[in-house]
């Protein structure tokens, strides 16, 4: 079993061979993850303790106010913090701006 088989699908990212953003924009994706994960705790000050549709869910709210909490430098600097506030901003994409979205890394078409 290799250290990816071992990482849960549900807040790790592995870029597959090809897909990997350039340094800059991976940096921009992360800070753009960083601040929606900041605005959506924003949104949940009851941290989910009434529905109301916004911020995060009862699950996540914890972490999300977690990852919201740290420094956006110490999140840059490392993958897994990195991760998963990129797989949070793209859970709650509908709660947020078009400015704070970040979109999953594009696939690249193959003529065979």
């Amino acid at each position: 079993m290799t250290n990816s088989d071992r990482l849960s699908p549900h807040y790790f990212v592995v870029w597959k061979q090809g897909n990997q953003p350039s340094p800059g924009d991976e940096e921009a994706a992360i800070r753009r993850a960083h601040r929606a994960c900041r605005y959506l705790a924003s949104l949940d000050l009851d941290h989910a303790q009434i529905a109301n549709g916004s911020g995060f869910n009862k699950a996540d709210s914890k972490v999300g106010h977690n990852v919201a909490k740290w420094p956006e430098q110490l999140v840059i600097r490392h993958f897994a913090l990195a991760a998963l506030a990129v797989r949070l901003a793209q859970k709650y994409e509908r709660q947020l701006p078009p400015s704070l979205r970040v979109k999953p890394p594009a696939q690249q078409s193959m003529d065979v």
